[in-house]
């Protein structure tokens, strides 16, 4: 039985999170921690089959076969991996808003993108030449893409709000744990074992989730089970309707300048630990400051959610961590030696968890159209994929015209500030 078959608020048997029949997010019937750990470990696994190869496994196999050009051949085929992504990831939305089926709109393609990104990642693992490994990459890069872009949108069709941002938390928490894990993954075992365990992760962590997943069939027109909540007044000469239209692109605006702020002050790490601290082990060093980012944002991402559900509150949280990425940079400019270096690593992990928590909350709040989630969903994710393209551009002109490092950092700490000084233009929501 599906979960639209159900009465008002009531759970069925294979979906503690069905709110079917509901009207409003926080009537929905809550999740329970078994529907949250399975719906993490579905998250984990997808992002471990990015991070896995992304990491170190491509890197290697280029090296082989370009020895000389590397660095050349590597940044094409990421490049080219990334034009992809940013076309598939909102028309992948486009496309499960508007699907039909018996499963529902997202878990088909939840299950589709899975198996489609196992065998990318497995022709990846035989792939014997340069070409092999670049259309198998472009390949996985789509699939991967319909595969996150549904799993991301199933909180804002079933979650109810008063727990969006524990859901998000345990989001940030597990994509932060994928990179390690992923990379960990990449370093233990031979290249083709390493890429045949992020499959096979990748398709035991999607079974065990969708096994107790069940969503209404897939419609046309808007969603029954759960229309937007109703905005509180205020005086405006525009709809609520509009005014969340407003607030979406606010949200995006913010997200894209503290994103772009985080990724220019990660991206020259290794060099400035060599070149301006001076530290004799520069790798050393890298994974050292890795380690205690990854801490902080695994100590805090779940709590920053749970906290800012209680107060029912998103906006303050937003504005606060976005300064603390800006005081880590502003660290970072000034810093002498490597002791500050982690000081700054533990104010950028914490500030960074709490915000990556907070910030998919808020974008499930002012998603604007209740029956196009997934295309607006995938719209958000370009705040996070643009940035990530333009970072090294960025980040080299930064170097070069604003006198060296501490121009940089000192830029990246004023992209942060503007981000978290436009959410106050969010209106309807605190």
């Amino acid at each position: 039985m599906t979960a639209g078959h159900e009465s008002a608020g009531r759970e069925t048997a294979g979906d503690e999170a069905s709110g079917a029949g509901v009207t409003g997010h926080d009537d929905r019937a809550p999740v329970t921690g078994a529907w949250v750990t399975r719906f993490g470990l579905l998250y984990l696994g997808q992002n471990i089959a990015w991070a896995a190869p992304s990491q170190l496994l491509i890197a290697h196999q280029v090296a082989e076969w370009h020895p000389e050009s590397k660095e050349t051949y590597l940044a094409w085929l990421m490049a080219a991996g990334g034009v992809v992504s940013m076309v598939a990831t909102p028309l992948a939305g486009v496309i499960s808003d508007r699907t039909v089926s018996r499963f529902g709109r997202r878990s088909p393609w939840i299950l589709a993108g899975a198996l489609g990104a196992a065998a990318a990642l497995v022709a990846m693992s035989v792939a014997g030449d340069y070409a092999t490994l670049l259309v198998a990459w472009l390949l996985f890069q789509v699939t991967i893409a319909f595969a996150i872009n549904a799993t991301q949108t199933v909180p804002p069709d079933r979650v109810p709000q008063r727990q969006y941002g524990m859901v998000s938390g345990v989001m940030g928490l597990t994509y932060t744990f994928a990179v390690v894990a992923g990379t960990l993954v990449a370093t233990v075992l031979p290249r083709t074992a390493a890429y045949l365990a992020a499959a096979v992760l990748l398709a035991v962590f999607t079974a065990q989730f969708l096994m107790g997943f069940r969503e209404p069939p897939g419609h046309r027109g808007p969603d029954p089970v759960a229309m937007p909540a109703p905005q509180p007044a205020r005086a405006s000469p525009q709809g609520p309707m509009a005014r969340v239209r407003h607030d979406y692109w606010w949200v995006f605006a913010a997200r894209l300048l503290v994103t772009l702020a985080q990724a220019i002050a990660l991206f020259y790490l290794l060099y400035f630990l060599r070149d301006r601290i001076e530290y004799p082990d520069p790798d050393s060093g890298v994974l050292l400051l890795t380690l205690v980012y990854a801490a902080a944002v695994l100590g805090t991402a779940v709590v920053g959610g749970r906290w800012s559900d209680r107060l029912r509150r998103r906006k303050p949280f937003i504005a606060l961590t976005s300064y603390g990425l800006a005081v880590a940079a502003v660290t970072m400019a000034f810093a002498g030696s490597f002791g500050v270096v982690v000081v700054a690593a533990v104010v950028l992990g914490t500030s960074w968890g709490i915000y990556t928590a907070v910030d998919q909350a808020l974008i499930n709040e002012v998603l604007p159209d209740p029956d196009a989630r997934g295309r607006d969903i995938g719209v958000m994710n370009l705040a996070v994929a643009a940035p990530n393209s333009l970072a090294p551009a960025l980040a080299g002109l930064a170097l070069t015209h604003l006198g060296g490092y501490p121009g940089l950092y000192l830029c990246a700490a004023l992209l942060a500030l503007v981000g978290g000084a436009v959410i106050r233009f969010v209106r309807t929501v605190d």
